[in-house]
Parts: C-alpha cells; sequence; structure tokens
C-alpha cells in the first residue's frame, strides 16, 4: 500500500507542474488549466495501474517470499505436529503394555486370588462430556492434538482401573497372606526345561496296563534328573523310595497346611528331602525320573483337598523364566518369603 500511496503523490506533483501551450494568434505561451474533470480523468488510468502494481508486490510478499517471523513459526509448527505424531506412537505402545498388564490381572492374579475379573468393556470404556475436547477445535492440526489428547484420557482411565484392582489385590493378600505363601500355585518344573505337558488330569487309556482308568494328576516330560521343585510352602509329610516297576515310584508328598492341599511327587529319579522338613515355594526337592509304573522320563504331579485328588491346573500359575528364576533364588534363603 505504500507503493501505491508514494505513486500517486508522484503524479500528483507530476500534474501539479504548470504547463503552457504556445498560442499562434498572439505569438505567446498561455498557460493551461486543467479543469477538475479532466485531472479525473487522467488520475484513474494511473491509479489502476498503480494498484494492481501494488497488489502484486503485495502478493509476492505475502504468499511468495516469507518473512523472517513467518519462517520461525512454520519450522515451530512442523516441529510441534512431528511431535505430536511421535507422541501418538508412543501412546499407542503404551497402551497396548497397559492392555497386556490387564490380561495377566485378569487371568492370573485375579484368578489366583479368587477374584471376579474386570471386563475389557468397562476397562476401555470411554470418557464422557460431549464437549470435552471443544477447546482445541478450530486450528490447523486439531485432529492431531484432539486424538492425543483422547488417548490421554483413555490411558488415565485405564490407570485408574488398574490402581484399584492392585488395592483390592494387596487387601486379599494380606488377608490371606498365610494361603498365598502355602497355596500350591507353582509349576514344579522350570519353564525352561519342561518338554511337555504329556497327560491331564481325567479319564484316559494306561499307557502299561491299557485300561481306562482316572489319571489323578497331570504329567510333566523333561529329561531324567531336571530339578522338581516345591510347588508351594509346606512340610514333607511322605517319602517313599521304590525302584519297584509299579505304583508311583520313587515319590514326595507335602502338606501345605491350608484348606486341607498337599501335593504328590512322583517318579523322581533322586530325593533330597526327608519327612518332616519344612520347604518353601520354588525350593527343589528332588529330580525327574522313571521309578514306577511309567514309561519314560516325566513328573506325575498331583494336588490332594482334604486327601482327594483336584485338577492342578486349578491352581498353577506359569511364570516367566525370568519370574522363575527370581522364585528359586528367594527359596534359597530361609527369612525370606516369596509373594
Amino acid at each position: 500500500m505504500l507503493v501505491v500511496f508514494f505513486r500517486l503523490l508522484l503524479i500528483m506533483k507530476i500534474f501539479n507542474r504548470t504547463k503552457y501551450k504556445f498560442n499562434q494568434e498572439t505569438l505567446q505561451y498561455e498557460e493551461i488549466k486543467l479543469s477538475f474533470k479532466r485531472l479525473i480523468l487522467k488520475l484513474v488510468p494511473h491509479s489502476f495501474a498503480s494498484l494492481i502494481f501494488g497488489f502484486v508486490i503485495m502478493f509476492l510478499y505475502i504468499v511468495v517470499f516469507e518473512s523472517p517471523e513467518e519462517k520461525i513459526l512454520r519450522a515451530e509448527n512442523e516441529y510441534l505436529k512431528s511431535n505430536f505424531k511421535k507422541m501418538n506412537t508412543r501412546l499407542n505402545e503404551t497402551d497396548k503394555v497397559l492392555d497386556d498388564i490387564a490380561k495377566r490381572d485378569n487371568y492370573i492374579y485375579r484368578t489366583t486370588f479368587q477374584q471376579d475379573s474386570i471386563p475389557f468393556t468397562v476397562r476401555n470404556s470411554g470418557v464422557g462430556g460431549s464437549n470435552r475436547y471443544k477447546h482445541l477445535e478450530g486450528f490447523t492440526n486439531t485432529e492431531l492434538v484432539k486424538d492425543a489428547a483422547k488417548k490421554l484420557d483413555q490411558m488415565e482411565r485405564k490407570l485408574d482401573i488398574q490402581t484399584l484392582s492392585y488395592k483390592e489385590l494387596i487387601e486379599e493378600v494380606k488377608n490371606k497372606q498365610e494361603y498365598f505363601l502355602c497355596a500350591p500355585v507353582l509349576q514344579p518344573i522350570h519353564v525352561n526345561e519342561l518338554t511337555r505337558l504329556s497327560s491331564f488330569f481325567g479319564y484316559r487309556q494306561h499307557p502299561v496296563l491299557g485300561i481306562v482308568q482316572f489319571h489323578k494328576g497331570i504329567d510333566l516330560t523333561a529329561p531324567q534328573g531336571t530339578p522338581v521343585y516345591a510347588s508351594g510352602d509346606g512340610v514333607i509329610v511322605g517319602v517313599e523310595k521304590s525302584n519297584s516297576r509299579s505304583g508311583y515310584g520313587n515319590n514326595i508328598i507335602i502338606d501345605h497346611g491350608v484348606e486341607g492341599l498337599s501335593t504328590r511327587y512322583a517318579h523322581l529319579y533322586t530325593i533330597e528331602v526327608k519327612k518332616g522338613q519344612k520347604v518353601k515355594r520354588g525350593e527343589r526337592i528332588g529330580t525327574v525320573g522313571n521309578t514306577g509304573l511309567s514309561t519314560a522320563p516325566h513328573l506325575h504331579y498331583e494336588v490332594l483337598k482334604n486327601k482327594a485328588a483336584v485338577n492342578p491346573l486349578r491352581y498353577m500359575v506359569i511364570p516367566t523364566a525370568d519370574e522363575y528364576e527370581q522364585i528359586i533364588k528367594l527359596a534359597e534363603y530361609p527369612s525370606i518369603s516369596f509373594d
């Protein structure tokens, strides 16, 4: 606009100069006086051209050429946009971790402690309020910002629910500390050393006798000499050493002292405990063998409730390899208990 203004001033200055015309009759120069109308007619094309030129300059300045301030703002906007995208990616990854924690909480911790699981519809429910994100609207990257805000709100809700769940479980552990120390929940063979679970609890055809009979436990297949660990704290109440090809062979019975629960470890190669000895969860008690009525090295594992066989899988919690190592190390120190 300054360009147009200065150009108009220049035009006015030109038109304000005195002009003369030679009169052939009087043989004299006479001053030419411009009428207002004529002046307007002369100014219009010049003014129009000046305006067009001015607008072209302004367009080029605004659209094509950036000011230093605009360059800084553009760079800052790109930086924020890039960081919002990275933040959204990290939020998605964190959300997956929370979902994994929720699954463990429902299917392992709450099941072990006999608590009702929290439905995933509750854990993943949205945050109320239709106008909750209205203050974020009206900007270039509104959707990107709103998406990040929604994910943060959902994660906060999941964390709140998970926190409440852990508080309930901690209270349950405090109330039933003895039970959870002694309950036979540990898999008696290390997860890294177990070949497979070869036979389940229930009716099956006996591999030696060939008749259908009730199988009172589960068979855990592993090489001979593989360590066997106590599945819970307790006292050794039965030790039988038998190398005959009948019955349980070398076997151990542990009384866990809670809710009438005891466990049997059969077909052992070696027995490393004595009757009356106290053992801790994760403490080594013997090794896998092939004694008794057995066709291959394995551990026959039973859980008894008031001397009646129940499905061991109802109690068993299978930890990760690292968690199992931690349990075994803790079992080495009598003053330290796991749970």
